[in-house]
């Protein structure tokens, strides 16, 4: 799916152009080779994008995937609850002197 995007696409082509645009194959253009090394230039452009393509979208998906970060209740709403809670019966009492 992703070698038949628009992006893909649009690489090949300019790699295919660019590839036949070389000094060496200016003079014979049409020739097997000019046309063997565009072609494979153009795979791989092709190639190359749809992995950045790919890396991309894991990327976005990796990012959508990760969960919120949960706030933890501030202290002035968690401290009330927290004295409020009898202490142990085994807990050792504070003597004041």
């Amino acid at each position: 799916m992703l070698g038949r995007s628009e992006e893909a696409q649009a690489e090949a082509r300019k790699a295919y152009a660019a590839e036949l645009a070389k000094p060496w194959h200016r003079a014979l253009p049409d020739s097997d080779d000019a046309l063997r090394a565009a072609t494979r230039a153009a795979a791989t452009a092709q190639a190359r994008t749809d992995e950045h393509l790919l890396a991309m979208r894991l990327e976005q998906l990796r990012i959508q995937a990760r969960p919120e970060p949960v706030r933890p209740a501030p202290w002035s709403q968690r401290l009330p609850e927290l004295a409020a809670r009898p202490l142990h019966d085994d807990a050792p009492r504070a003597v004041i002197a």
